[in-house]
C-alpha cells in the first residue's frame, strides 16, 4: 500500500557543531592526528600496531642493522593537514652522530612509494618546498617539523641511519592546523537517499576544510636566531619583496653550511624562475658551485630545473659549520660573478633568449632566459641545511645601499614574504600550490557558503588581493600568504594580473555579498573593481567584444595554453560579472546611482557581439578565440549556456555537442575540450564540469547533469582506489586517474562543485536577495530514482534555513523551517506539479500556484498523486 498519509521515514539530522571553523571543538584539549592503520613494514619493525594508539605507554620498535632498510607506512584513512610530530620513547645506537628518522608523505598510496614522497613543489613561496621532514634524534622526547604538510593521507617513516640502531617510537602523526569536525555537523549539510550523492557532497566539504586556513597558523619555513642569522632546512629560495626593480648590483651574505650545501638566486622577479646558485659540499669536503635556470635543483613535475654550468672550487677552503663569505655582481649583460671568502672568482654567463617568459615556454639546451632584473633570494636544496647572515645589497655604480640586514630579527620574515600569515585564507589546493588563489573560488566559495560557511576564509582571500597595489588596475589573482600588510603594499612578489583572473575575483565578491550581506567589504572592493572595469573597456573594440593580448590573457589552464585575442570565454565571462555588478550597484552603502543600468548596457552590447561574431556556422559552435578556431571548448559553452548566449537553433546543437565530450573516456565523464581540437591534453577537468552541469540544469537536461556529476566524481569516491582521499581531486585523466600523477592536488578547490550544486539545486536553497534576506527552495534537479533530501544552508542570521523532501509513490512532501525575518518561499518542481490531485500546506488545501510563501513557523507541503 502507498504511504498515502506521506509521513517523513528520513534519518534524523545530525546537529552542527557549536564551534564548527575551529581547530577544537570547545575547551577540549589538543589531540593529535593518528593514523587508522599500518599498511606494511620492512626491516626489523615490531609492535607497529602501537602508532594507531594514543596510549604513549605502547610503542613501536624500529632497528636497522647495517644498510638494511627499515620502514613503517601508515595509513590515516582520508587526507589530512598538519606539522608531522613524532614521540621518541628510547634510541640504542653505537653510532656517534644523530640517528635520523626520515617522515614522508603522500596524497595518494603511489607517490610514498617514490623518494621524496608526492613532492617536492618549489613553486609556492611560504609553503613547505619538500614532501620530508629529517627529523634529526638526540634523546628521548617531542620532535615537531617547522613546516605544515597541508593534505595526505599516507605517511611513511624510515630509519636513514647507517646503524645498528633501535628507535622506539610511540607516537607519529600531526598537530592539527585546520579544522577536523566531522563534515555532517558542519553549519551547511547536505544528505540524500544516494550514497555516491551524499558521498560527492562530504569529500568536497572535507576538501575546504583542509583548504580553509585560520590566521597565523602557517609557521614560516625559516628560523630566526638573533646571533645565527636564519636557518633553512630544504626550502626554496625565497627573495627579498621589494627588489624586483633592481637592475645593476651586488649582494654580499655570510653563509654556513650545516648539511650538504645552500643556495641563492639572484635577478629574480615576483615568482618566476631565475638564476640559481648552488654551492653543495660532499662528505668528503669536496666543494661545488652550479648554475641553474630553475626554482629548486630537484623537479617538480611541472617546473623542470635546468642545470647550466657546474665548477668545482679548489681554493674556497669551505667547512661545515663554519662562516664564509660569499659576494655576487650582476652588471649588465656581462657574466656573473662570484667570490668566495675573497679566495675564489668563478664566472658564469647570463642567459640570451629576450622571449617574454611564460610557465609554458621551453629552453633550449643551451641557454636561457636573459633576466636583466630582479631581487635576491636565498634558500636551500633537497636535503640541505644551512645558515645565512649580514646580507647587504648595493646598486652600481651609485654604491647606494638598496638592502641590508644582519638576517637575525623576525622582521626578515616579512622582508622576503614568508611570515606567518596575518589573514584567514581558502587556498586553492592543500598540497599545492597553498596559495589564496581567486579562480578556484569562484567554484569553491559557492561550496563553502553551503557547508563550513566559512566566510572569513573568503574574505581574507579577497582582502589580500584588493590590499595589493601597483600600476596596472587589474586584480590581484593571488599572492603568498606570509604577506606582511602593515608593509609597503606595492611590492615585487608573486601575483597574478591578468583579466580572467580579475573577472573571477569580481564574481567572488559578488558571491561573498550575495551570501553574506556583507556591504563593508564590497564598499572596500567597489573603488578597485570600477577602476578595473574602466580599464577592461579600453580592451573592448568597436563590435564590442574584449580583445586582450600577452600576459593579460592568461587563465588558470595553463596547460590547455592561452586564448589570445577575443575569447569567447573571456567575453562570456565579461557579461557575467557587468551584470552582477549592476546587481551589486543595488548595495545601499554604495551609493551606486544608476550606473547599475550602464553596466547592464555594456553587458547587452557585449553578448549581442558575442552572439554575432564568436559563433562560427562553419563549424555549428562558439569559437575558441580567434586565434584558436579548431575545436571545442567544454567551459566556454557552459557559461554561454548559463549566461543565456546560446538561443534559438544553436542551443539543441550546442548541448549535443557538450553531451559528446565523453566520448573517448573511459566511463563518458567529459573531456574539456574535443578531441579535433589540437594543442590541448586529454583532461577531465572537474571545475569545468561543474559549468557544464550548472548549463544542463539552466537548459533543463536534468540526465545530462546528473550524468556528468556522476562520471567525473565517481573516481574519486572509490575507497578502494589507491588514489582515494575521502577529497576532490583537481583534474583527471580520460582513464579516470590524477591527471599529472603525483603533482595533481588531491584536495583541490577546482572540484568542490557537487558541494554546493547539490543543496542548490537538489535540495533547492538558495538566496534571491543579498543575505537570503530573500529566499527560494525549488528542488529544479531532478535526479532520477532519488527518494528523498535533506540538509541545512547557513545563513547571516546565525541560524540555518532547514529542508527535508521525499518523494513517494502517492505524493511528494516537503518541509522547511528558516530564521525569523527572512522572507522565503517554495516551488514545487515541474515533475511533482504536473502529478498533483490535491496539494496541503500547513493541512490546509491549497488551491494557488507552485510557488508557496514561508510562514515565520516554516511550511509543510504535501503534494498528493492520488
Amino acid at each position: 500500500m502507498p504511504n498515502m498519509k506521506l509521513e517523513f521515514s528520513l534519518p534524523p539530522l545530525p546537529a552542527q557543531a557549536t564551534r564548527p571553523n575551529h581547530l577544537y571543538q570547545g575547551d577540549e584539549p589538543l589531540q593529535y592526528i593518528l593514523p587508522r592503520a599500518c599498511h606494511s613494514t620492512c626491516g626489523l619493525v615490531s609492535n607497529a600496531q602501537n602508532l594507531l594508539s594514543s596510549d604513549t605507554k605502547l610503542f613501536t620498535t624500529l632497528t636497522r642493522e647495517l644498510a638494511e632498510e627499515t620502514a613503517v607506512l601508515l595509513d590515516f584513512g582520508v587526507a589530512v593537514a598538519g606539522i608531522p610530530v613524532i614521540y621518541v620513547e628510547e634510541i640504542e645506537s653505537t653510532r656517534t652522530s644523530n640517528c635520523v628518522i626520515d617522515f614522508r608523505v603522500s596524497e595518494g598510496l603511489p607517490g610514498i612509494l617514490r623518494p621524496d614522497g608526492d613532492g617536492p613543489f618549489p613553486f609556492s613561496a611560504g609553503a613547505d618546498t619538500s614532501r620530508r621532514v629529517r627529523f634529526r634524534l638526540n634523546g628521548r622526547g617531542f620532535y615537531q617539523a617547522q613546516c605544515v604538510q597541508g593534505s595526505q593521507r599516507w605517511a611513511r617513516l624510515s630509519v636513514l641511519s647507517g646503524g645498528p640502531c633501535t628507535i622506539r617510537i610511540s607516537l607519529a602523526g600531526f598537530i592539527p592546523t585546520t579544522s577536523n569536525t566531522p563534515v555532517d555537523r558542519l553549519p551547511g549539510l547536505f544528505q540524500c537517499s544516494d550514497k555516491m550523492l551524499s558521498q560527492a557532497w562530504a569529500c568536497g566539504a572535507r576538501t575546504l576544510q583542509l583548504n580553509s586556513i585560520p590566521a597565523r597558523t602557517i609557521p614560516p619555513p625559516w628560523q630566526v636566531s638573533a646571533d645565527m642569522g636564519v636557518l633553512i632546512d630544504s626550502q626554496r629560495c625565497n627573495a627579498y619583496g621589494w627588489g624586483g626593480g633592481w637592475t645593476d648590483y651586488t649582494v654580499e651574505f655570510c653563509g654556513m653550511i650545516l648539511e650538504g650545501g645552500l643556495a641563492w638566486n639572484v635577478r629574480v622577479f615576483g615568482n618566476r624562475p631565475g638564476m640559481l646558485f648552488q654551492l653543495s659540499l660532499d662528505g668528503s669536503g669536496v666543494a661545488r658551485l652550479e648554475q641553474w635556470y630553475g626554482y629548486y635543483n630537484t623537479a617538480q613535475t611541472t617546473l623542470e630545473p635546468k642545470l647550466i654550468a657546474s665548477t668545482e672550487l679548489k681554493n674556497a677552503k669551505i667547512e661545515i659549520g663554519q662562516w664564509f663569505k660569499l659576494h655576487t655582481v650582476c652588471e649588465g649583460d656581462d657574466v656573473v660573478r662570484i667570490t668566495i671568502n675573497e679566495e675564489e672568482r668563478v664566472e658564469f654567463k647570463q642567459g640570451r633568449i629576450g622571449a617574454e617568459w611564460s610557465p609554458q615556454s621551453t629552453v633550449p639546451d643551451n641557454d636561457f632566459p636573459h633576466l636583466p632584473r630582479g631581487s635576491v633570494g636565498i634558500g636551500a636544496g633537497m636535503d640541505q641545511v644551512c645558515r645565512f647572515k649580514d646580507m647587504v645589497v648595493r646598486a652600481i655604480p651609485s654604491g647606494e645601499v638598496l638592502y641590508q640586514s644582519a638576517l637575525n630579527t623576525s622582521a626578515v620574515l616579512s622582508d622576503f614574504g614568508i611570515g606567518w600569515n596575518q589573514l584567514p585564507y581558502l587556498f586553492d589546493g592543500a598540497k599545492r600550490d597553498r596559495y589564496p588563489w581567486t579562480a578556484d573560488i569562484i567554484i569553491g566559495g559557492k561550496a563553502l557558503y553551503y557547508s563550513t560557511a566559512g566566510t572569513e576564509y573568503v574574505r581574507g582571500n579577497i582582502l589580500a588581493s584588493i590590499l595589493r597595489e601597483n600600476d596596472s588596475p587589474l586584480l590581484a589573482g593571488g599572492g603568498p600568504p606570509g604577506l606582511d600588510f602593515g608593509r609597503s603594499r606595492r611590492d615585487t612578489m608573486f601575483t597574478v594580473l591578468t583579466i580572467n583572473y580579475s573577472l573571477y575575483l569580481i564574481l567572488v565578491v559578488f558571491d561573498y555579498w550575495w551570501y553574506t550581506g556583507d556591504g563593508s567589504l564590497l564598499e572596500l572592493a567597489w573603488p578597485r573593481i570600477t577602476r578595473c572595469l574602466s580599464y577592461m573597456e579600453t580592451k573592448v573594440d568597436d563590435r564590442g567584444l574584449l580583445d586582450v593580448t600577452g600576459v593579460e590573457a592568461g587563465d588558470y589552464d595553463y596547460y590547455n595554453g592561452i586564448q589570445a585575442g577575443i575569447s569567447t570565454k573571456r567575453n562570456a565571462l565579461y557579461v557575467a560579472v557587468l551584470r552582477a555588478c549592476a546587481e551589486m550597484t543595488t548595495c545601499p552603502v554604495l551609493k551606486a546611482g544608476e550606473t547599475g543600468n550602464d553596466y547592464l548596457q555594456q553587458a547587452q552590447r557585449t553578448a549581442t557581439a558575442i552572439k554575432a561574431h564568436c559563433y562560427n556556422p562553419k563549424t555549428g559552435h562558439f569559437n575558441i578565440a580567434d586565434s584558436r578556431l579548431e575545436g571545442f571548448q567544454q567551459e566556454t559553452h557552459a557559461w554561454l549556456v548559463t549566461e543565456g548566449l546560446v538561443t534559438g537553433d544553436r542551443l539543441p546543437a550546442i548541448l549535443a555537442k557538450l553531451a559528446q565530450l565523453g566520448t573517448s573516456t573511459h566511463n563518458a565523464a567529459p573531456l574539456s575540450f574535443s578531441q579535433d581540437t589540437p594543442h590541448v591534453p586529454p583532461v577531465i577537468s572537474p571545475i569545468m564540469s561543474a559549468f557544464h552541469i550548472m548549463a544542463a540544469i539552466t537548459a533543463g537536461q536534468h540526465a545530462e547533469a546528473e550524468a556528468v556529476l556522476r562520471r567525473v566524481w565517481e573516481p574519486m569516491m572509490n575507497e578502494t582506489s589507491e588514489h582515494f582521499t575521502g577529497t576532490t581531486w583537481e583534474f583527471l585523466t580520460a582513464e579516470g586517474a590524477p591527471f599529472k600523477g603525483d603533482f595533481c592536488s588531491y584536495a583541490q578547490l577546482f572540484s568542490v562543485g557537487p558541494t554546493f550544486i547539490l543543496p542548490r539545486y537538489v535540495l533547492g536553497v538558495e538566496p534571491r536577495a543579498a543575505g537570503f534576506r530573500k529566499f527560494v527552495v525549488y528542488p529544479r534537479l531532478r535526479i532520477d530514482g532519488l527518494l528523498w533530501a535533506q540538509g541545512r544552508v547557513s545563513t547571516p542570521k546565525g541560524e540555518h534555513i532547514e529542508v527535508r523532501w521525499q518523494a513517494f509513490e502517492a505524493g511528494w512532501r516537503l518541509s522547511c523551517r528558516a530564521p525569523v525575518g527572512l522572507t522565503g518561499s517554495v516551488v514545487v518542481p515541474d515533475w511533482v506539479w504536473s502529478k498533483r490531485k490535491e496539494v496541503r500546506v500547513n493541512g490546509t488545501r491549497h488551491e494557488g500556484a507552485e510557488e508557496i510563501q514561508i510562514g515565520p513557523d516554516g511550511v509543510d507541503v504535501l503534494v498528493h498523486f492520488v
